[in-house]
């Protein structure tokens, strides 16, 4: 089996596996509630991606490979924050309910995004440098970002005070798989061929935290300002 090029080895068909696992068990635990609407909404948005990866890894080409990884990021994170409005917005006073008008709903997106996009322009910038820096083989790529951006997006505090929580973690990050896997499709071909094969790319780990910690932080403070908060 192979996936971009790359053989699928034993680490990625387990993951594979694991994800099913995990993603099916939520589902089951939880039932269609909001969360797992938006969970399984994205999941579809990233299956989407996955079949018309070929031809989604080349829009853009006019782009340099920075600017076109930080925009293909970006753009696929506002659709993938477009499925949280019904759940888990930027702020729970955009949230879209059954009684939210489309002209509201839309206006509360927009806002969201007005929030969103320019800390997900930071955070895109933040991975860039770790892809041009050091070697990713994809699926390296895949979970380790997966793995950045769910625990920088709040995850860290949850699975500190849930532990057992971690057995369900590849679901939480299909959701981030969402956002990374075209943008590094589209580009890695094109990054600086002097990277190095180093410890030091699970830096991206730290470095992608403690990104969505600042970002964040100047979000929740913007949000009190605004009266959003």
């Amino acid at each position: 089996m192979t996936f971009g090029g790359t053989t699928l080895g034993i680490r990625p068909k387990i993951y594979c596996f694991w994800t099913t696992v995990s993603i099916l068990l939520a589902v089951a635990l939880a039932g269609f509630s909001s969360e797992s609407v938006t969970r399984l909404l994205v999941i579809v948005f990233l299956f989407v991606q996955i079949a018309w990866r070929s031809t989604l890894a080349k829009v853009l080409p006019w782009f340099s490979p920075k600017t076109r990884f930080i925009v293909l990021g970006t753009v696929l994170a506002a659709v993938v924050e477009g499925c949280h409005m019904i759940s888990t917005p930027v702020f729970r006073s955009l949230r879209i309910g059954w009684d939210t008008s489309f002209t509201q709903g839309l206006l509360y997106y927009v806002i969201d995004l007005l929030f969103t996009v320019p800390a997900y322009l930071v955070i895109f910038s933040v991975i860039w440098y770790f892809i041009n820096q050091y070697h990713y083989s994809l699926w390296h790529y895949v979970v380790v970002m997966g793995l950045a951006h769910t625990l920088g997006d709040g995850g860290i505090f949850f699975f500190l005070n849930a532990p057992q929580m971690l057995l369900f973690l590849p679901y939480p990050m299909t959701n981030y798989h969402a956002i990374d896997l075209i943008p590094f499709l589209a580009v890695c071909d094109r990054l600086r061929p002097e990277r190095l094969s180093s410890p030091f790319a699970y830096l991206a780990v730290p470095g992608v935290i403690g990104t969505y910690l600042v970002c964040g932080t100047i979000i929740k403070l913007l949000g009190r300002a605004f009266g959003l908060e």
